[in-house]
């Protein structure tokens, strides 16, 4: 798979980007960032310990890492989208169903970033039990950050599904995205239960 052009950028060159008046990168992209970022200390935790669980726990992170980078870049691509929808003027026949389109894809482009961090709740609860004790501090730090990026994410999806309802997205769609958000803020507790365990123990 070819490398994206965000994992490919110097952090700072990123930043650089992020800090720009432009919809594109956004929150919902600096959220993905930090869903990588937990992901990778996952791995690290796991790379130190000699066992089959381990390796395959290093491969799990490694694998969401990438896709939260890719989700990231994403994200943002639709939130140009979703800006784009906004500017159209508000007597074009067209804005009401392009809002519905991209306030909706935002939103599932939400829930998407979220399942990839939740999918690291098992093997955090993994290197609570069998990780090495010095390194209890990253496994504290990674599950506060994958619940950061998770409680990030559902202020998006929260927006953009109340967005999605003034635009006049049905009634099914938007109980799916409001679950969504649920989800995601039960995900974010698990992860922070899991940090504030392990920090009791140093």
């Amino acid at each position: 798979m070819p490398m994206s052009e965000l994992a490919a950028s110097r952090l700072d060159d990123w930043l650089e980007k992020l800090s720009a008046p432009v919809p594109d990168p956004g929150g919902g992209a600096a959220a993905g960032i930090v869903i990588a970022t937990g992901a990778a200390l996952v791995a690290m935790a796991a790379g130190y310990i000699r066992a089959d669980a381990a390796a395959e726990l290093v491969a799990t992170a490694t694998r969401v890492r990438g896709e939260a980078l890719a989700a990231a870049e994403h994200d943002g691509r639709m939130s140009g989208l979703l800006v784009a929808a906004f500017r159209r003027p508000t007597d074009d026949p067209g804005r009401d169903g392009a809002l519905r389109t991209a306030t909706v894809a935002a939103a599932d482009v939400g829930a998407d970033l979220v399942a990839l961090a939740a999918s690291l709740d098992g093997p955090l609860l993994w290197l609570e039990r069998f990780g090495e004790a010095r390194l209890a501090p990253d496994v504290a730090v990674a599950a506060r950050m994958l619940a950061c990026g998770i409680r990030s994410t559902a202020v998006n999806i929260r927006g953009n599904t109340t967005s999605a309802a003034a635009a006049g997205v049905d009634a099914p769609t938007l109980q799916r995205l409001r679950a969504a958000g649920e989800r995601a803020e039960q995900a974010a507790a698990r992860l922070d239960a899991v940090a504030e365990r392990v920090t009791a123990t140093l």
